[in-house]
């Protein structure tokens, strides 16, 4: 009784290493059929969802340079106010510092850099130069993107550097 238990053990441990060997040896197959499939499905899925993003980020990209462009280049208050409500939901133009009474009359300017957020995905920093009177400075844009399709400016507010 006992050699037919100890038998059928070894029986059993030359199995499972003929299974482990034969497992090892398809793992280093090249030409996997299912494997090859499956990757194939992997990177057109992911292929159409990061052209959808990248169509989204375009989107967000053009709309903040026109808005900084617009925010800077303006030949008085009023006008640049007209051009930079486009880019703005309701509550940012009733919250905003677009009815800032100040004495510029004309400005030219660039935005220089656009930079996200990383903990705050909808939240953008524009850096860019602004020339106002003969004298420039460099302006800082802190803006708030809505999630929609089509993206609008929720909140922003704007500081001189020094």
């Amino acid at each position: 009784m006992k050699k037919r238990h100890i038998f059928f053990w070894i029986v059993g441990i030359i199995l499972f290493i003929i299974c482990v060997f034969y497992l090892l040896r398809l793992s280093q197959r090249d030409d996997d059929f299912f494997l090859a499939e499956t990757s194939e499905t992997i990177s057109e899925t992911t292929e159409t969802t990061s052209n959808r993003s990248n169509d989204q980020n375009v989107s967000i990209e053009s709309t903040l340079k026109a808005f900084g462009e617009n925010w800077l280049n303006f030949s008085d208050i009023s006008e640049r106010n007209e051009q930079v409500e486009e880019y703005m939901t309701e509550d940012a133009i009733n919250n905003s510092q677009l009815d800032s009474d100040t004495t510029e009359d004309e400005s030219t300017g660039n935005i220089k850099t656009i930079a996200q957020d990383i903990d705050h995905p909808q939240k953008y920093i524009l850096v860019g130069e602004e020339t106002t009177q003969g004298e420039t400075k460099e302006i800082i844009l802190e803006i708030d993107i809505t999630g929609d399709p089509s993206p609008k400016i929720s909140h922003f507010e704007f500081s001189y550097k020094e």
